[in-house]
């Protein structure tokens, strides 16, 4: 018995000098990286700061298979390729499951021989070593979301665990869990705006997205004791003149507009906070005709206008006009306590499917000047053939003079002339360049250094 136990004691230390805990540097790491859905040829390293030098390492790393497809497992750019002059590993026992979204590893740099010892990467305990390169492709159909890829000890059969190898030795790392993130592509902006107290107040909500989508709805919040909602007589009057009007004319219900359009509001829906939503499908109604939003930057979605009180305490001040989520919808007259209202949140319907934008509020700053639309020269707040007429008539036949300077120079190189008009040709008709800022949906000051002025706000 007593020999059998000295036997066990003595194998139980040999062990030990195989498995070491990980030092203060001795981590493993995987990359966090970002892609778009379609994507392929996505790149994640394998990372490891290290205290003493390693001969090799293993690893098993298990990703969603739904979402990316593992296509190639290399060392091009990683410490190990530097250390062999460029040549592959001596031992890669590389096994990839597209199945079960599991990659696992065992690799040895160089076995060495008689006369040289194994090719050793040297200690790094605060500069990351490149190990390994993953080859990743994300599906096409994949929605915005980040995908984990995490190091997982015992999979395999054997069990593999995640393991620094150093002169024989095995440490065991801490390991850090990376993620691939697949982008969102939808965005919902406002910008900058600048107002004077008293002024009215336009903010045209933008969209920038790649994929095509068959409707949305917006959710907006605002202080109500600074910001009034000016509700127009027409549900068309939301965006007319902008690109969705463009794009789907006639105002919502006709054929060939978009088929539903619904804002609804609550301007109290809490102390000091007004709430304006609207939802919008383009093709509600049969016969269905398929149609959609194709992507764009910078596409128009809403104009709202608020009227300011005329105080000047606001001077200097700042309000947001906020893409909310956190309101439920205005569609339930508080008189009747069985409709149930639904969240009122932001979001566009892609193939069916419900997704969150990227949601940039609107900066409202009270100053002591004139704000503009640039391109709107003739002050009527709306920017289109009218305003590159103006100029023309004011340069060529004693036309009214722009009361704002700045609104007129549409190029923006501190000079009027007959080239504004034709950039703003250009830009309504046959997709030129936009106007620069403050542009041409939201009032704001000018950014260049010239010679002109407003005299009188233009379009705000």
């Amino acid at each position: 018995m007593f020999g059998f136990l000295n036997r066990f004691m003595i194998l139980a230390v040999l062990c030990g000098l195989f498995q070491q805990s990980a030092g203060a540097a001795d981590v493993l790491s995987i990359d966090n990286i970002a892609a778009n859905a379609g994507d392929s040829d996505v790149f994640c390293f394998i990372r490891a700061t290290h205290d003493s030098g390693i001969e090799g390492f293993a690893v098993g790393i298990q990703y969603n298979p739904i979402h990316l497809n593992l296509s190639e497992v290399d060392f091009q750019d990683t410490a190990v390729s530097g250390l062999l002059s460029g040549a592959e590993p001596d031992f890669a026992g590389i096994s990839i499951d597209s199945v079960t979204g599991v990659l696992l590893a065992g690799v040895i740099f160089s076995y060495g021989d008689l006369s040289t010892p194994p090719a050793t990467l040297p200690a790094s305990p605060d500069d990351q070593n490149a190990l390994m390169r993953l080859n990743f492709s994300v599906s096409s159909i994949s929605l915005p979301a980040t995908i984990p890829i995490q190091f997982v000890n015992g999979l395999g059969d054997p069990p593999i665990d995640s393991v620094l190898s150093s002169g024989g030795f095995s440490i065991i790392p801490t390991l850090v869990d990376g993620s691939l993130t697949i982008n969102n592509l939808h965005r919902f902006y406002f910008g900058s705006i600048a107002a004077t107290p008293g002024s009215l107040v336009t903010a045209t909500l933008r969209y920038d997205h790649e994929d095509e989508i068959q409707g949305f709805q917006v959710a907006i919040s605002y202080d109500n004791t600074i910001l009034d909602l000016q509700i127009p007589a027409s549900g068309a009057d939301w965006y007319s003149g902008l690109f969705l009007d463009a794009l789907f004319p006639g105002g919502p219900g006709v054929q060939g507009g978009i088929e539903l359009f619904y804002p609804a509001f609550d301007p109290a829906v809490e102390p000091g906070v007004g709430l304006a939503t609207f939802a919008a499908i383009f093709d509600f109604l049969p016969p269905f005709g398929g149609q959609v939003l194709p992507g764009g930057d910078g596409q128009s979605l809403l104009r709202l206008e608020f009227q300011t009180p005329a105080d000047p305490t606001l001077l200097g001040t700042t309000t947001e006009i906020v893409l909310d989520d956190s309101y439920l919808l205005p569609s339930c007259p508080p008189s009747n306590p069985n409709c149930t209202s639904g969240q009122a949140l932001n979001y566009v319907i892609f193939d069916g499917l419900s997704i969150s934008p990227i949601l940039e509020n609107g900066i409202v700053e009270f100053l002591d000047a004139p704000g503009f639309l640039r391109g709107n020269s003739n002050g009527d707040s709306s920017i289109d053939l009218a305003d590159a007429l103006f100029v023309m008539n004011w340069l060529f036949v004693s036309g009214d003079q722009p009361a704002c300077f700045d609104s007129a120079d549409v190029n923006d190189d501190g000079g009027l002339d007959i080239s504004d008009s034709i950039f703003l040709l250009n830009y309504l008709f046959v997709n030129g360049p936009i106007p620069g800022a403050p542009g041409p949906f939201n009032c704001g000051l000018d950014p260049s250094e010239d010679t002109l002025d407003c005299v009188l706000p233009s379009g705000c």
